[in-house]
């Protein structure tokens, strides 16, 4: 089967793809100018800039202007990405690149991380971390410039391949798919690389107050950005398995903190909870109030938070592999209970008693193994920053960050896929509430088999992309007879359906109402009193847009394409903090060496 590559709905026209190309260009023209500009040894504004900058702080000339760039940048981008995906919730797809203004700070945002980690390879010059990256003869570079350019990089050609995945595939308006992931994961795995240069600074100038906070910020950063793999969860709309809403909490709060506690002492992760929550309940209310947009919701983190620092208060920090490991199963466990409680007053979706048991068990697996991999990154951090250490040997250490790095990732693959077996049906009852040219309805739906929703992690009715966003409860009004709370829209551009998520990961719908969409042809879907309606792939409600005629192949080929760039980054992660751990080491014994040779002297 051959798929053709005309433009589809939400491909970018000839003039936003000119936009782009040309912005683009100019970055990269204005980067090169300033490289040569540097490396020739001719004064710049930049290079004035980053000298005045650098004596204020108290840093290198090459690590003074990436950790404010790169902190305006992923504020701009994170900001843009729950903005961005509001409206998708609120009005469906939109028309290319540019299509909303939400794409402009996303944008925007990336080309600052790239601009962010290019400065000090074009600054770079005495004093250099131990272990840098050699480009040429007399041009070194810190090996946390590297990683940030990469990381910005792969997030920035998520864009083209945005649109050459909508021509392909239809447009996918899920936050899961590949290109959305490419370019989110490259700006979250960017603020490792910035948590590097810290590293990199304190093995050069110590640490002051100034950089100390600055970290904490960094991991608050690390906090938001996370969060923002949760953002369906947030706004009511997820695409995957409940399950994985507790796995991405505990993962991300597990590591974060236990990087920061183990590194940085009390109170820290403190500091990076209010920054997490003060930043993220600020971008909510600003996509909500002033931009009319959805509300998004997001988890506490605060019991999290404290059980890390009762945790590090009670086992102090020498041991941070068993500092990661107890706290991460506290985390997986007593802060999951503490989430399904915050889920039960806030959250769009309330956690079901029914998925404790499951929500329990992978928690504690995630949280053990996000505790290690923030230990092992804690400690190459210290090792980059200069500690000296001698247990446990290293190559343990690289042993238990594998590990971990496995226990996590199997837990999402094994929950990530969906299923949807066929078999439930519903006969529909509507009840009109609004009539004439914008009709509502309550809706009732009797199901076979009777007990096909006893248990479900959820069962609701939903009407999206119509002007805004409605999640209403199916409620039980007699035996294998249920009723939405409140009426539907079932007119203009509104897609209404019933959903349903049993067992771990079996995802239906029905449709009850979506309009004629001629630019995809789909015909108009209305259900009628009496009607009996199948649930299908739920898949196929809320990713209409979607094209059917794509060999699986592709899908497949789609998705091992992110694979492999996802493993590139984090091999490129793992690599480069490794890197800078071992210039530590080495700079840490020789320095430990000199000493004693002093001591013996003066003996």
């Amino acid at each position: 089967m051959t798929v053709p590559l005309a433009a589809s709905t939400g491909t970018a026209s000839f003039g936003q793809i000119a936009i782009v190309t040309g912005l683009v260009s100019l970055m990269y023209l204005a980067l090169a100018v300033l490289l040569w500009r540097e490396r020739t040894g001719r004064v710049t504004l930049v290079g004035r800039l980053a000298d005045t900058i650098g004596r204020l702080d108290g840093v290198p000339r090459w690590a003074a202007l990436t950790p404010y760039l790169h902190a305006v940048s992923l504020l701009a981008c994170a900001f843009g990405v729950w903005w961005d995906i509001a409206v998708h919730i609120d009005k469906g797809r939109d028309t290319g690149p540019f299509g909303t203004p939400a794409h402009y700070p996303i944008f925007f945002g990336i080309l600052g991380v790239i601009i962010s980690g290019v400065l000090p390879i074009a600054l770079a010059r005495k004093p250099l971390p131990a272990r840098t990256i050699k480009l040429t003869k007399g041009w070194r570079i810190p090996c946390s410039a590297a990683l940030v350019t990469v990381c910005g990089t792969f997030a920035l050609v998520g864009f083209p391949l945005d649109d050459v995945w909508h021509r392909l595939f239809g447009e996918d308006v899920t936050l899961w798919g590949p290109t959305h992931l490419l370019m989110i994961g490259g700006v979250v795995l960017s603020i490792f690389a910035r948590l590097l240069a810290s590293a990199e600074v304190e093995q050069l100038v110590g640490l002051n107050l100034r950089r100390r906070a600055q970290e904490i910020i960094a991991v608050g950063a690390l906090l938001i950005a996370w969060d923002l793999f949760s953002t369906e969860f947030n706004y009511g709309v997820p695409q995957f398995p409940l399950i994985l809403q507790p796995i991405l909490i505990v993962f991300g709060s597990t590591l974060a903190f236990t990087l920061l506690r183990s590194r940085r002492g009390p109170g820290t992760t403190f500091g990076a909870l209010a920054t997490y929550l003060v930043i993220r309940g600020g971008i909510a209310w600003a996509v909500d109030q002033p931009l009319g947009q959805i509300l998004g919701h997001f988890p506490l983190l605060i019991a999290e938070a404290v059980l890390v620092e009762l945790t590090a208060l009670a086992l102090g920090n020498r041991n941070r592999f068993r500092l990661g490991l107890v706290a991460g199963a506290l985390i997986g466990t007593v802060g999951v209970v503490a989430e399904y409680g915050w889920s039960q007053l806030w959250m769009p979706i309330h956690w079901p008693s029914s998925m404790l048991p499951s929500a329990l068990g992978f928690g504690l697996v995630t949280g053990l193994g996000a505790g290690l991999v923030g230990a092992w990154l804690a400690t190459r951090y210290a090792e980059v920053a200069g500690e000296v250490r001698h247990t446990p040997p290293v190559r343990l250490t690289h042993q238990l960050g594998a590990v971990g790095l496995v226990a996590v990732l199997a837990a999402l693959f094994f929950c990530v896929p969906r299923s949807a077996d066929p078999g439930v049906t519903a006969t529909v009852s509507l009840e009109p509430v609004a009539t004439g040219s914008e009709p509502t309805a309550y809706v009732t739906v009797k199901l076979q088999p009777g007990d096909a929703a006893d248990g479900a992690r959820w069962f609701e009715a939903l009407a999206w992309q119509g002007g805004g966003q409605m999640t209403h409860a199916m409620e039980k009004v007699a035996d294998s007879t249920y009723r939405s709370t409140e009426p539907l829209p079932m007119y203009g551009k509104w897609k209404s359906m019933i959903r349903l998520h049993r067992g771990a990961r079996d995802m239906v719908a029905m449709w009850v109402y979506a309009p004629e969409d001629l630019k995809i042809e789909k015909p108009a879907v209305q259900v009628s009193n009496g009607e009996t309606v199948d649930f299908i792939a739920e898949q196929q409600t809320l990713r209409r847009e979607e094209r059917t005629d794509v060999p699986r192949w592709m899908w497949n080929g789609g998705y091992a394409l992110l694979a492999v760039v996802g493993s590139l980054e984090l091999v490129g992660i793992a690599w480069l903090v490794g890197r800078g751990a071992r210039g530590g080491r080495l700079r840490a014994a020789h320095l430990e060496a000199q000493g004693s040779r002093r001591e013996k002297e003066t003996a």
